[in-house]
This record gives C-alpha cells, sequence and structure tokens, in this order.
C-alpha cells in the first residue's frame, strides 16, 4: 500500500467498520497503531477489520480502540484526519467526549501512554546524538573539548535536560489545559536564576514557606503531577472568576497559584517518588536481576499484546534521568524484539509462499527496527510455535544479559542499541551487549526452524491474502 489513494481507501474502511464518523469521538496514534477514542465500542465490526488489506490487527482497550497498520501508521492517520475525525493531539482539542467507566490502572496507563509516547523521537534522537559522541571519542574522531564535541553534546542534552517541557506540552493536551500556560509553570522548575539558586545551597523560601533546593532537570513525575494539579485549579479559577475578567484573570490566578504549589509542594513530592522509582529500579537489577530481566524479555510480547508497554518508558526515562545507563527495560526489549525479527525471517526463510515470505521478512525486519507488532501480530502469533521460539530465545537471552549485567547508555530498542554498550562499563559490556543480541537473534531463528513444520496459520489463506500489502509495514 503506497499511493494516498489507497491510504485514503484503508482509512475510508476503518472508519465505516469503527460505527462511522459519528461514533469517533477522536483519534491518534503512536508508532504502529491508530488509536480511537469510541462512543460505543459495540458498533465496532472487528471481523471486517481485521480483514481489511492493510490492517494488521486490532487491539480493544478499556479506554481506546486500537487499529494497528505498521510502520506506515502516519499516512494512513492523516487520511483519517482528512476524513473529519477530530485529532486528539490536536492543541486545545475541546471536542466533548463521553465518559467511559473504566478501572484507575487503565486511566494512569491512558494518561502515560499520552504523555510519554510522543517524546520517544526526541529521545531518540538525542541518544543516538550521544552515540555519536561516544563513537568519536573512542576512536579519536573527535576531542572533548573541541567547539563541534561541545555543541554535539549540548545538542543531545537537551532532549533529556528539556524533558519536563515536553511533557508539560504532552500533558496539557491529556488534562485539556492551556499549553502556554503549562510550558511557563514547568519551565520555572529549569529557570535559570532557580537552578543557580539550588546549585549554591543558599535557603530558599516563598511567603515563609520553604522551598526544597531541588534540580528538576530531566525529571519526569515533577511535570506530570503539576500539569494533573494545574488542570482542577484552572477549573476552579474559571468557576470563581467573571467572564468580563476572565481573559486577564484565568491565566494570572492560575500561574500564581500553579508555580508556588509546584515549588513548594508538588516538585518535591515529585521528586521523592522518582528517588522512589530510582530505588525500585536499583532493587529489580540487585542480585536476582537476571531473573527480572529475562522474565521481562520474555513476556514482552504479551505485554506489547495490552499496550501495556507504554507503561514501562517512565521507569527507563527515570533510570536515564538518574543514572545515565539502563539495565532492564530496554535490555529486555532488545531482546523481544530482536526475537520476534529472528521467528519472523525463519517463517519468511521455510515458506514456500510467496506471500507469506513477503509479510515476514518486511514483518522481521521491522521487528529488528524496534517495532514488533507486524511480526507478532502478522506472523509469530499466528503461526504460534515461532511465537514460543521467540519467547525462549528472548528469555535466554534476557538472563544471559542480566547475568553481565549489560547497560544500554542512550535509549534504544532495536539493533540500533549495538551503538549504545560503549560506556563506562567498557570493551566488557559492548561485547556481552552484542552477544546479546546475537543469542536474541539466532536462538528463535533455529527454534523456529525445527519447531515451525508448515506454513498453515490458524486463519484461512484468504485473510492472509488480504493482508499481502502489510508486508509495506
Amino acid at each position: 500500500m503506497t499511493s494516498k489513494d489507497n491510504y485514503n481507501e484503508l482509512a475510508q474502511q476503518i472508519i465505516e467498520n469503527i460505527g462511522g464518523k459519528e461514533n469517533v469521538v477522536s483519534a491518534v496514534h503512536c508508532a504502529t497503531r491508530l488509536r480511537f477514542h469510541l462512543k460505543d465500542d459495540t458498533k465496532v465490526n472487528e471481523q471486517a477489520l481485521k480483514e481489511l488489506n492493510g490492517v494488521v490487527d486490532i487491539n480493544p482497550t478499556p479506554t481506546q480502540f486500537q487499529v494497528i497498520i505498521g510502520s506506515h501508521v502516519a499516512k494512513v492517520f492523516k487520511e483519517v484526519i482528512a476524513q473529519g475525525i477530530v485529532n486528539g493531539d490536536a492543541e486545545n482539542n475541546d471536542t466533548p467526549s463521553e465518559k467511559q467507566e473504566t478501572g484507575i490502572f487503565n486511566k494512569i496507563v491512558d494518561t502515560i501512554t499520552a504523555c510519554m509516547t510522543p517524546m520517544i523521537p526526541a529521545l531518540t534522537a538525542a541518544g543516538m546524538i550521544k552515540v555519536i559522541l561516544s563513537l568519536s571519542t573512542t576512536f579519536h574522531w573527535l576531542s572533548n573539548e573541541s567547539s563541534t564535541y561541545r555543541v554535539l553534546d549540548f545538542i543531545g542534552d537537551s532532549a533529556f535536560y528539556f524533558m519536563p517541557i515536553l511533557l508539560a506540552v504532552f500533558a496539557s493536551r491529556k488534562f485539556k489545559v492551556n499549553t502556554s500556560l503549562a510550558v511557563i509553570v514547568v519551565g520555572i522548575l529549569l529557570h535559570p536564576n532557580f537552578t543557580t539558586w539550588v546549585a549554591s545551597g543558599d535557603p530558599m523560601s516563598f511567603l515563609g514557606m520553604p522551598i526544597q533546593g531541588v534540580g528538576y532537570a530531566a525529571s519526569v513525575i515533577p511535570a506530570l503531577l503539576t500539569i494533573w494539579i494545574m488542570s482542577y485549579i484552572e477549573r476552579g479559577v474559571d468557576k470563581i472568576t467573571p467572564s468580563s475578567l476572565k481573559i486577564i484573570l484565568n491565566p494570572t490566578l492560575v500561574l500564581l497559584i500553579t508555580a508556588p504549589l509546584a515549588l513548594i509542594v508538588i516538585g518535591p513530592l515529585g521528586n521523592y517518588a522518582g528517588m522512589g522509582l530510582a530505588w525500585m529500579i536499583n532493587l529489580l537489577e540487585g542480585k536476582l536481576g537476571f531473573i527480572m530481566v529475562a522474565l521481562l524479555a520474555a513476556g514482552m510480547p504479551f505485554i506489547v499484546m495490552t499496550g501495556m508497554h507504554h507503561a514501562l518508558t517512565p521507569i527507563f526515562v527515570a533510570s536515564f534521568a538518574a543514572t545515565g545507563t539502563e539495565s532492564l527495560i530496554l535490555v529486555a526489549q532488545v531482546c523481544a524484539n530482536l526475537a520476534q525479527g529472528g521467528a519472523s525471517l525463519a517463517v519468511a526463510l521455510k515458506s514456500k509462499d510467496k506471500s507469506v515470505k513477503s509479510i515476514a521478512t518486511a514483518a522481521g525486519i521491522s521487528a529488528i527496527m524496534g517495532i514488533t507488532e507486524p511480526a507478532l501480530y502478522g506472523v509469530t502469533m499466528k503461526y504460534k510455535k515461532p511465537l514460543i521460539a521467540a519467547v525462549i530465545g528472548a528469555g535466554i537471552s534476557g538472563c544471559f544479559a542480566g547475568i553481565m549485567h549489560v547497560t544500554l547508555y542512550v535509549p534504544q530498542n532495536s539493533v540500533m542499541a549495538i551503538l549504545g554498550f560503549s560506556g563506562d562499563k567498557g570493551v566488557t559490556n559492548v561485547i556481552a551487549g552484542v552477544l546479546m543480541m546475537i543469542m536474541s537473534l539466532i536462538i528463535p531463528f533455529i527454534l523456529t526452524l525445527f519447531l515451525q513444520k508448515e506454513s498453515k496459520p490458524n486463519v484461512s489463506s484468504k485473510k492472509i491474502e488480504t493482508k499481502t500489502t502489510a508486508s509495506a509495514i
């Protein structure tokens, strides 16, 4: 599926089968999925959606109806919005939505997904800059005292340093508060005068109330908590101000109330929560850390099925913010993603069906590059045994990674992680990381060749034909 007309046709078919435009409150997308907020899930024709040419699979959740497309999801999303569907990522989206009764845990996961997922491209790009810097010093391409190195250094640091502001932007959309005010409030936590004051160690206070000397650069939880509390403050202020003065009083009062609260109460509480999260990470990465890496790597396909992998983002982001390294979540994801790729490529090698070869090859490459949904839904889950092979392979390589304490110095979960093993642990970590990746690919590949006797999935061959163009994902 490559032409605009085909994307347009697919968008129309998807909208029709989720109950029409009138059943859609809004839509957003992530790396592979269209995520719809629907009024009535019972109006969805799930079977018809699964059989659409260009749809890999579907994933209904309590808060969203997800249609899995693949790496060209952005192009399909553009055509969905062109059909008149409200863009859920659009700033100041005031479209009313019908409240759905969901559990607190689902709401938390939905919030984390909405706020954290859009940041991943920026963090990935910044991480790759740090990889370039690491390689440049390792191979003596650049001196770490040169102007070029220093410029690249602050380019690579920027996404992490200003992470609270990035979160403020996306959280403001999720909590439906004024984005400019959200950025200003969180920006106060990073203001040069404040950070200089903190660094000096001098006591700080506001109206006699003490302010803790905490640095908030590269933090996650303080910004999220601040914007969440701000959403209630903004609504409360709007109720008490007269209509004729709202344009002046509303933003002023919101800023005067939220900013001191952020400095005095919310920020420090968020900092303690972040410290608790870091403590939990250290506990999980302790003496029995290899068990946690193995379990996470083996269980990652099932976590992805539920969309819960986004809930893990704050954990590895917090780890990078605190230590500049990560040895648990992303390491497990690398093992799981490459395992899906290895199993899918084995299916492609063994199958005699050209369409299956095409789908499995493209899905395998996609998984190796960090996008596993096409491999998971389009190949390994269909044939079952490749999924078993991928789980076993990921578990074994994850156990090895945990025993060797494989560490990533940049946020990567694909084959590009090979560039992220270079750091303080030296060559030993690089060798262990490369061996982990080879095991993740080869073990599922070999197991699939032995286990997969036939190339017939648990669906009709007609359905496979309808998925042929999914090879583009």
